[in-house]
């Protein structure tokens, strides 16, 4: 750390006139727990912790001193919805470059959501997992910032890690920030319940770590304590929180794969699937046995055509007579699969069938495998819409959605193909 205690001159040889920017005041601007943390080289910075801890302002200010100091990035800003990005990381990064007085060194584009430092040849590129079209088209990414990253799937980090393979001279990095909203999210099985040490560096933070705080914002979490324990742990104490409000399941359902049954045990197979390119597609395997179904994530995965989905159908053996049944929205893709010799069959969407569909979930003892990791974290987080008041209302999000449709579908189709039709009398 001797180099950061003096002063940094950066020559900037392609602007015209020459720059030199002088870092030596930079830790007067920043929070103390994060100072260290501009240096470090781990493939995985992961930044949990509590409301107000300054770990967004931390990542804007790491992103934007590293388009500076080192030279030819190019840094995806990611949220999962890009309408929620303009008035966060977008902002902090513009607040980071006018703090250091660095704004004759940047061009900002307030309309494509874009920040360059042209005499580096560095670029930060602000985007949402929602619009994976823009996601696929930034060539030679170097690093990445994930904010809020417990909106997004497994699926999702695994894509941006796939891309992150550009040439550059320093070193590769995802910054992953997020309130640790929940014990059972797919994050803390992620970073925090496995031996990562090598490429992870975790550091958690909470709101007395942040000596810029107005007092207000101090009496609110502090009143938080008394008005709410159980988010005071969250956002108050940065610590995995144990259930979320809204939620349209909410159960624990993941059990070790010793509990699961013998395949001779089963008493029945079927599959759920549901259709996707951009989205991922899901197909689940659902195994009944003693009155429980077994679920086996078989599939999570984007940018599939029918013809890759069966191929990857083919690969893992998928019984072709169980019935799969599929997203009665995609007809001819499910014509595809029956003439690929699956039993694929269209779910029943009749009206109501959401929330019939949800009630058959609920009279249903599911269990899951905690290998099933995009089914697990869309199962603790797929929650019920609200109003502009919060008011919770009778109609699940879509959002996050996919191996929830994929099995709310399948058996609700499979226990209305079990009642037979009513006999036709003519009088």
């Amino acid at each position: 750390m001797t180099w950061l205690l003096t002063a940094i001159l950066i020559s900037l040889a392609n602007l015209m006139p020459t720059v030199t920017v002088d870092f030596r005041n930079v830790r007067a601007t920043m929070n103390e727990t994060f100072y260290p943390l501009l240096v470090d080289r781990h493939r995985y910075l992961v930044l949990d912790g509590g409301a107000g801890s300054g770990k967004s302002v931390f990542a804007a200010q790491k992103c934007v001193y590293r388009a500076v100091v080192e030279r030819n990035h190019r840094i995806p800003v990611i949220r999962k919805v890009a309408k929620t990005i303009r008035e966060s990381c977008f902002e902090e990064c513009k607040k980071a470059i006018s703090r250091w007085n660095l704004t004759k060194l940047f061009e900002v584009n307030k309309s494509d959501l874009t920040i360059t430092c042209p005499g580096n040849n560095s670029k930060l590129i602000f985007v949402g997992m929602d619009d994976p079209e823009k996601i696929k088209s930034i060539h030679d990414i170097t690093s990445v910032w994930i904010e809020e990253a417990t909106e997004l799937m497994p699926e999702d980090l695994r894509q941006i890690g796939l891309r992150l393979r550009g040439q550059n001279k320093s070193y590769h990095q995802i910054i992953v920030s997020f309130n640790p909203i929940l014990a059972t999210h797919w994050l803390k099985g992620r970073f925090f319940d496995t031996d990562q040490h090598e490429l992870t560096q975790i550091h958690k933070s909470t709101f007395r770590d942040n000596r810029f705080l107005t007092q207000n914002y101090l009496d609110e979490l502090n009143d938080l304590q008394t008005r709410d324990p159980e988010a005071y742990e969250v956002y108050g104490k940065g610590e995995w929180g144990r259930k979320l409000s809204g939620l349209v399941y909410g159960s624990d359902i993941v059990v070790q794969r010793n509990q699961y049954p013998d395949p001779h045990q089963i008493d029945e197979t079927t599959y759920g699937l549901d259709f996707g390119y951009n989205n991922p597609s899901a197909l689940l395997q659902l195994d009944y046995y003693d009155r429980v179904v077994w679920v086996t994530e078989k599939l999570y995965a984007s940018g599939l055509t029918t013809d890759d989905l069966i191929a990857r159908m083919d690969r893992m053996k998928i019984s072709k007579s169980a019935p799969i049944y599929a997203d009665s929205a995609e007809p001819d893709r499910i014509e595809m699969i029956c003439r690929a010799g699956y039993n694929c069959k269209p779910m029943d969407k009749r009206p109501g069938s959401v929330a019939a569909g949800i009630s058959i979930v609920k009279a249903t003892i599911i269990k899951s495998l905690p290998s099933n990791y995009n089914f697990n974290a869309e199962w603790n987080t797929y929650a019920w819409k609200r109003d502009k008041y919060g008011v919770i209302l009778d109609e699940p999000e879509k959002n996050n959605d996919h191996a929830m449709d994929a099995l709310r579908g399948a058996l609700y189709t499979h226990s209305m193909s079990a009642v037979p039709e009513p006999d036709i009398f003519v009088l």
